[in-house]
């Protein structure tokens, strides 16, 4: 196929920008004959997504088709190059409509390299392999520029030198019959699918929205939670239909044997997990991932997940950062306080302890002072003096008006720290009150003696009586049914001198008598 045009020159531009365009990502299935990628050189009707930037372009074009033709393979051509050792090229060849619209088949461009050519070289161009149809009446052009956007150019300004040097051979096999068969289906059909999706998460999200609008009846109260469900793989219940509320300045403790729910609780009222059934609110606010209102919560619930090469003081700087709030609402020295770390606070905290770490990690929660602080077994690797310490801190931080919800094994350390407790067991409630109505009346007495040997002697091998032990001041006797008239009298008729005697019942022993293994 002839071609004609002049020698031309081609510059490439300093930094190889602006640039010529073959195609965009993401666009190549849209290519080819009658697509959207039919895109003139130059000025396409939608916008250029193929076009060459004259001055850094030569064109060479062909007479008219006088008859329909099939290009199937690769065309080349012969073109004399100069101006530069190192001359970088890139070929197209485009199929030119009657009204001057051009098709850039495949949205594809030939790379050239071609060294020795500052004389002038004689170079053969093979574009790449199409299959394309050239209507009659359409024409050939033959496009060689210096850059294009899907790849690099020298950043060098440089100028060349390029005319023909042969024909255009097209490779064509005349007998050769393609039906045309369109856009596979997902074309068209992705996207539908698509958009069908979107306005579905829309509507439910909506919905979502308006079920989750505040209540102002709860505006005060730190937290809710009604009918909280959550439903495993296989169909097990974590929690099943569990519902309870905190009051401000209560400290609650939230107790259960292992598998009752309890941290899957605390990550649902944090926004980790989405509930299956029922919801929870804070400060009359649903919670989701990602809530406003988590702000006003600090938690510790499985691990703080500290940064081991960092010391405790930038661990603890990081993690406010990350929140996007104001460094003087993260009331530091409060919460250094509480970790009481002293000048551990800036060692690595790979060289921390675990009853370090877990200190660092309740300071980490207590940063911003929050109105609601949740914390899942805290006294985890501190000390009995550490110990005492986090039940003064919890204490005194509820007394300020905040609230503070501790999952814990520890009953005695529950018992002298909390107001109220929720006792959980295969995912349900089992009780929930004021520590004291949970204990209520027991089936200890503690009897105060200066003679504890004499009345464990006594008392040993009574009716009725389970066990006796000793007790600061006295002894502690477990009843199985004896009167606390009987033993009193048992005692006085064997001498023993009986300061007082008072009924004990632990937590311990209610808890187990609610689980049910008492």
């Amino acid at each position: 196929v002839p071609l004609v045009g002049p020698e031309q020159t081609v510059a490439n531009p300093p930094g190889g920008a602006p640039t010529s365009v073959s195609g965009l990502p993401g666009l190549g299935l849209l290519g080819g004959s009658g697509g959207l990628g039919a895109i003139a050189a130059g000025a396409g009707d939608l916008g250029g997504i193929a076009f060459d930037l004259p001055g850094q372009s030569a064109f060479f074009q062909s007479d008219k088709f006088e008859q329909s033709t099939w290009i199937t393979g690769s065309t080349t051509a012969r073109v004399r190059v100069s101006g530069a050792d190192d001359i970088v090229l890139f070929a197209k060849l485009y199929d030119v409509s009657p009204d001057g619209g051009a098709v850039l088949p495949h949205q594809l461009a030939a790379p050239l390299r071609i060294t020795g050519g500052a004389a002038g070289r004689d170079v053969e161009v093979r574009l790449p392999a199409i299959d394309h149809q050239v209507d009659a009446g359409h024409r050939l052009r033959l496009v060689l520029t210096a850059t294009d956007l899907g790849y690099a150019s020298p950043n060098e300004p440089t100028s060349y030198r390029v005319a023909l040097a042969g024909p255009l051979t097209v490779p064509s096999v005349p007998q050769l019959h393609v039906e045309s068969s369109g856009y596979p289906w997902w074309t068209w059909g992705l996207p539908l699918i698509a958009a069908v999706i979107a306005l579905a998460l829309l509507l439910t999200g909506r919905r979502r929205a308006a079920a989750a609008a505040p209540d102002p009846d709860l505006a005060e109260v730190p937290l809710q939670i009604r009918n909280l469900t959550k439903r495993y793989k296989g169909g097990k219940l974590a929690v099943d239909d569990l519902s309870f509320q905190v009051d401000a300045g209560q400290v609650l403790g939230l107790l259960g044997p292992n598998g009752a729910g309890k941290t899957t609780t605390l990550r649902m009222l944090m926004g980790l997990i989405h509930p299956d059934g029922g919801g929870i609110r804070i400060f009359g606010r649903m919670v989701g991932p990602g809530a406003p209102v988590l702000s006003r919560l600090g938690s510790f619930v499985e691990g703080p997940g500290f940064l081991p090469h960092l010391s405790g003081r930038e661990n603890l700087s990081l993690y406010w950062r990350a929140t996007g709030r104001p460094h003087a609402d993260a009331h530091f020295e409060e919460a250094l306080e509480i970790a009481g770390l002293g000048e551990a606070l800036d060692r690595n905290v790979r060289t921390y302890s675990q009853g370090m770490r877990q200190r660092l990690a309740i300071a980490q929660a207590m940063l911003g002072l929050p109105d609601l602080l949740v914390l899942d077994e805290p006294t985890n690797g501190l000390d009995p003096p550490q110990i005492r310490a986090m039940r003064d801190v919890l204490i005194g931080y509820a007394a300020t008006g905040r609230t503070v919800v501790v999952s814990s094994h520890l009953l005695a350390e529950v018992e002298q720290t909390c107001t109220h407790v929720v006792v959980m067991h295969r995912g349900r409630l089992v009780a929930s009150g004021p520590v004291g109505e949970i204990v209520g009346n027991g089936n200890t007495l503690v009897i105060g003696t200066p003679a504890p040997d004499l009345a464990i002697a006594t008392l040993k091998d009574l009716p009725g009586i389970a066990t006796v032990e000793p007790e600061e001041g006295g002894v502690l006797v477990h009843l199985a049914g004896a009167e606390s008239s009987a033993i009193v009298a048992e005692l006085v008729g064997a001498g023993v001198a009986v300061d007082r005697v008072t009924a004990r019942r632990r937590l311990e022993d209610a808890f187990l008598t609610l689980i049910g293994e008492s």
